[in-house]
């Protein structure tokens, strides 16, 4: 009887044991998932805010200047706007890229790629502006669609077509779909434990 006790307690215990582990996992995991989300949310807001054509402070318009022009000091200054923008904020990309690996513990090396397309998405923008800069006054034929590539990477071209920042609405949208049900769930489960 006294065995039979003990194995039933025993039972009982890892099976509390078990619950315990399974909720503080899945809280951990809830809370990554907010912490990256909300982190992709700010990154998408940077990078828009690092591609928005620098605005000309007396007049309060945007301005974009043309490539070419003869006082090519506050061009180039413009150009590498972005660059110096993103500087700014390396402190949210250092963040990020450091919950990549926890990210990718929790819910897979697939559900990590957008990780990597924000990065990419930051490269190309950086590599961008120094190519613009690097070749600024190159006239060399050939070189209109390599620069016309550059400056719509920077946000010097177009809204519709944007193909960075569609890149960019993918990668947070994928991160979205993996996050938020764990999120939800997490409310749902405080929700209803207070009733």
């Amino acid at each position: 009887m006294t065995g039979m006790a003990a194995l039933l307690a025993g039972w009982a215990g890892m099976r509390g044991l078990n619950a315990w582990r399974a909720e503080t996992v899945g809280r951990r995991k809830a809370e990554l998932a907010e912490e990256v989300l909300a982190g992709f949310y700010r990154t998408r807001d940077i990078l828009t805010w690092a591609r928005f054509p620098a605005s000309d402070a007396d007049q309060g318009e945007t301005v974009r200047p043309e490539i070419g022009q003869d006082d090519d000091g506050p061009e180039k200054s413009e150009i590498i706007a972005p660059v110096d923008r993103l500087t700014k904020e390396s402190q949210v990309f250092s963040e990020l890229r450091a919950s990549r690996y926890r990210f990718m513990a929790y819910f897979g090396e697939e559900a990590a790629r957008p990780f990597d397309e924000i990065k990419a998405i930051h490269n190309e923008i950086v590599d961008s502006a120094r190519n613009l800069v690097r070749t600024h006054g190159d006239e060399s034929a050939g070189r209109e669609q390599e620069r016309d590539h550059w400056e719509a990477a920077i946000g010097w071209g177009g809204t519709e077509g944007d193909a960075l920042r569609k890149r960019l609405d993918l990668a947070v949208k994928a991160v979205e779909q993996t996050c938020r049900p764990l999120i939800e769930e997490r409310h749902k489960a405080r929700r209803d434990s207070i009733f």
